[in-house]
């Protein structure tokens, strides 16, 4: 399960890498993060998120991309990462098309189901699993403007992965700070993926 979770944070940050389901949890059940830019509510069994930034030079200049890890007693983890880009991805679509299959490459993962969700922002989400480890995988993939986020839930049981306080702590992520568009001048770069 730690080979796992080190891929997905592997794949996250070297492909640049956010399922609405059922209710919140109780509040009793749940505990809130934030970090000023974005905030998620996850079930209380799960333990304080370790961050972890690192930066890479990019095509059009440098990409900072930032993990946070939270691990459960059960086996279970959540991973979240903001990949802030040079400029304004100009095809979101395409940036989490890519994601999405390095990610399940990487993992040796098969989808089982991608849904857009539909709002003003590009944003899909994922279940998929690798029955060889085993483990079953959630994952939103979003896009707003030079920034690209992915909520990501391992499980190892489809059971875990269904439950609604897994559901809620992805109905609960959300951007709290607005991000302001890049400038429209020709001298900014443009980030195609």
């Amino acid at each position: 399960m730690k080979d796992v979770i080190r891929k997905c944070v592997i794949a996250a940050a070297a492909a640049v890498i956010l399922v609405a389901v059922p209710q919140p949890a109780a509040a009793e059940e749940s505990k809130p993060f934030a970090n000023g830019t974005f905030r998620i509510v996850v079930p209380a069994t799960f333990g304080e998120f370790a961050e972890q930034t690192q930066k890479t030079d990019g095509e059009n200049g440098v990409i900072e991309t930032t993990n946070y890890v939270s691990k459960a007693p059960t086996g279970e983890a959540i991973v979240v990462t903001m990949s802030k880009m040079p400029a304004t991805i100009l095809d979101p679509q395409k940036m989490i098309d890519s994601t999405k299959d390095s990610l399940l490459k990487s993992l040796g993962a098969t989808i089982e189901k991608e849904d857009i969700i539909e709002g003003s922002r590009t944003e899909t989400a994922l279940l998929f699993r690798n029955d060889s480890a085993p483990v079953f995988l959630r994952s939103r993939l979003l896009v707003e403007d030079d920034r690209f986020y992915q909520v990501l839930y391992v499980g190892r049981t489809e059971e875990q992965r269904a439950s609604a306080a897994v559901g809620s702590l992805f109905t609960s992520f959300e951007i709290v700070a607005p991000v302001e568009p890049a400038a429209a001048d020709d001298a900014q770069p443009q980030v195609a993926d």
